[in-house]
Formats: structure tokens, C-alpha cells, sequence
């Protein structure tokens, strides 16, 4: 999805969120409110403000996130990453920096950092917040840690993934994740099985013709 259209819902549900909750205090206190409009009024600016504070909050933070985007994509990753440190630094609560963590995750996954793009997963996993983000930091944290060679971790992330996520994108990778990583363990029943499964969960599709040919090959022997 577009970063703008993200943006714009981020807004959209801090505006919601005040507006409900002061018609739902009026609501169940019409004497009180009808007694102190004055204060009703003041409630009201100051929810205002309050509003427009967060609003350019949330703007300042997503426009950092963009430029440390054009950076990255301008060829400068350590002007990106600089952004981004910065980004989680003044706005350490915001969306936007769970989504700048993921950001930096996937540009040092593929460059072979995978415990600095651990830490950045796991960040996002503590902070809890995006939902959004949940399954892609706890895939991401399993592929890491198997690329680091610890499978047994990320063997035990990919089940717990596949408890939560059956049917999230990144299911079919996160499942081959764990057959690998059960066969390197020399778990080879659980490995065959997961193989298998493979196979039926996800038909017609490249990682069921991947999940035939290990099978095959635990079959006659080969790794």
C-alpha cells in the first residue's frame, strides 16, 4: 500500500477516536454539559489543539520516513539510515517509526546483516503496534535467524507464526523456513511432514513443486 494512503488513515483514526469520545461524553452527561458551556467550550479547544498537535506530530514523523526512503533509493544508505535512527528517536511512538524499523530490517537482511536486522524485527514485535506489522516483523525475524544458522529459534518462531498467520502471504516461506530448519536440525520426520504439508497447503504454486522435489530427494537419500 502507498505510504500517502497509510498516512492518511493514521490521521483520519486520531481524529475519530477524540471526536467519538467527546460525543460519547456529551452523550452521558447532557446536565453537566448543558450547566458548564463554558468549560465544554474550553474541553473543546483544547481537544483542538490536542488534534492539531498530533496531526503535525504524525505528518513530521512520516516525512522523515519518506526522506529516509528517497534516500536509500537515491543510493545513500547510511543518509537513510541515519533518518531513521533519528525518526525512532523523536518519535518513538509513532507508526511511523515501526515502519522505518522495518524498512532498515529488509535493507540489512539482504546485505547479510542479519542480527542488526533482528533487532530491528524484534523492536517492532515488542512495540506491538502496527497490527499490520506483526506478521511481516515475525516472518522477517525467522528468515534472519535462519540465515544466521540459528534454526532452532527460528524453527520455533515459524510454528508460532504459522499458529497466528496460516493465512498471511508470507505463510508458504515461513513454512519452508521451518522445514529446513527441522532437516538441518536432522528432525527428519518433522521436516518431511512440514514438506508435505506444504505440499497440500499450498497447491499449484512454486513452493509446492519446491516441497516435491525435497521430498524426493529426503526419499532417496540426498540433502
Amino acid at each position: 500500500m502507498g505510504k500517502q494512503w497509510v498516512r492518511q488513515e493514521v490521521k483520519k483514526d486520531w481524529l475519530q477516536e477524540v471526536t467519538e469520545d467527546l460525543t460519547v461524553w456529551v452523550s452521558k452527561n447532557q446536565q453537566t454539559a448543558a450547566l458548564a458551556a463554558g468549560g465544554i467550550l474550553a474541553a473543546v479547544a483544547a481537544i483542538g489543539f490536542f488534534v492539531y498537535r498530533t496531526h503535525a506530530v504524525q505528518s513530521a514523523a512520516w516525512d522523515r520516513l519518506a526522506l529516509a526512503e528517497d534516500a536509500y533509493y537515491s543510493g545513500q544508505p547510511e543518509a537513510a539510515a541515519k533518518q531513521i535512527q533519528e525518526l525512532v528517536g523523536a518519535y518513538p511512538n509513532s507508526a511511523a517509526a515501526s515502519y522505518g524499523l522495518l524498512f532498515q530490517a529488509d535493507i540489512l537482511y539482504p546485505r547479510g546483516q542479519y542480527k542488526e536486522a533482528l533487532e530491528n524485527y524484534n523492536k517492532i514485535l515488542e512495540r506491538g503496534q502496527p497490527q499490520v506489522l506483526q506478521p511481516l516483523a515475525l516472518g522477517g525475524s525467522v528468515l534472519a535467524q535462519e540465515a544466521a544458522g540459528q534454526c532452532q529459534p527460528a524453527a520455533q518462531g515459524a510454528q508460532h507464526f504459522l499458529e497466528l498467520y496460516a493465512d498471511h502471504f508470507l505463510a508458504p516461506q515461513v513454512h519452508a523456513s521451518l522445514a529446513r530448519c527441522e532437516q538441518t536440525q536432522g528432525l527428519t520426520e518433522q521436516a518431511r511432514n512440514a514438506y508435505q504439508k506444504i505440499t497440500l497447503q499450498y497447491p499449484d504454486t512454486s513452493w509446492a513443486v519446491w516441497a516435491k522435489k525435497r521430498l524426493d530427494a529426503l526419499a532417496t537419500g540426498h540433502k
